[in-house]
């Protein structure tokens, strides 16, 4: 069984530096986790090495970094530097970074057995890519009766749109048959009014005799006492035509 190789420092606090995760916006691990980018320069001695170093000159930073075999490279975003045993959430690898005198001598280990802590990761890896198929499955299934869901509702919308469409037919044309039965009861009472208005026209032209236009006939009689269109007399009116003779 191997042993666990040292660490080194300088190797083992810019692995910290980056897993922190406090200044992402001057020093972070790039998307892929297979290299790190130093974002501005300025703000990388005022505010991070100063934190895990003794020193905060950036420039002895990355003489550090070359020495530890890093490869710098180019970048619009900033400063990328690489190893292929410096890998996000692979702290295991670190061990087998070494300064230039020491590489080679720990080389040809590496390359005759991996160590058990690699093949751990491997299998760690292996069973994460056993969980994303299986859950990339999964997806395909879910989407596929998502497909299936939204089908049947867009066939229940256009039934229901097509519902709705002849009900709102029927209520106008229900409306339209509501509309001429009152327009027939309107013409009937204006006909029933315009022959009652003719009836009262022919009733006023026929004026029957009132009382005081009787009293105005006897006043120009011979005698205002007597009603001369009766047949018989009043008794009071009797005596006074008898009393006229005396």
């Amino acid at each position: 069984m191997s042993t666990r190789t040292p660490i080194p420092t300088f190797i083992l606090k810019t692995y910290q530096m980056l897993e922190e995760q406090k200044h992402a916006n001057i020093v972070s691990w790039t998307a892929q986790g297979t290299a790190f980018i130093v974002y501005n320069q300025q703000q990388m001695e005022k505010q991070v090495l100063q934190n895990f170093f003794k020193h905060s000159n950036y420039s002895s930073f990355v003489r550090q970094l070359n020495l530890y075999n890093f490869k710098k490279v180019r970048s619009n975003e900033g400063q990328i530097f690489k190893h292929k045993c410096f890998r996000k959430g692979m702290k295991s690898m670190l061990q087998f970074i070494k300064r230039r005198n020491q590489e080679d001598l720990i080389a040809p280990a590496i390359q005759e057995e991996p160590t058990i802590q690699v093949k751990e990761e491997q299998n760690l890896f292996k069973e994460c890519a056993i969980d994303i198929k299986e859950t990339n499955n999964k997806l395909k299934e879910d989407m596929k009766l998502l497909q299936e869901t939204s089908s049947y509702l867009i066939d229940q919308m256009q039934n229901l749109n097509h519902f709705v469409y002849n009900q709102s037919v029927d209520i106008e044309v229900k409306f339209k048959q509501v509309g001429q039965m009152l327009h027939a009861i309107n013409e009937e009472l204006r006909q029933e009014n315009k022959s009652e208005t003719q009836t009262n026209k022919y009733l006023g032209e026929y004026k029957p005799i009132k009382e005081d236009q009787f009293q105005e006939s006897k006043i120009g009689s011979p005698n205002p006492y007597v009603d001369y269109n009766s047949t018989a007399l009043n008794p009071l009116d009797y005596e006074c035509f008898i009393d006229s003779f005396l």
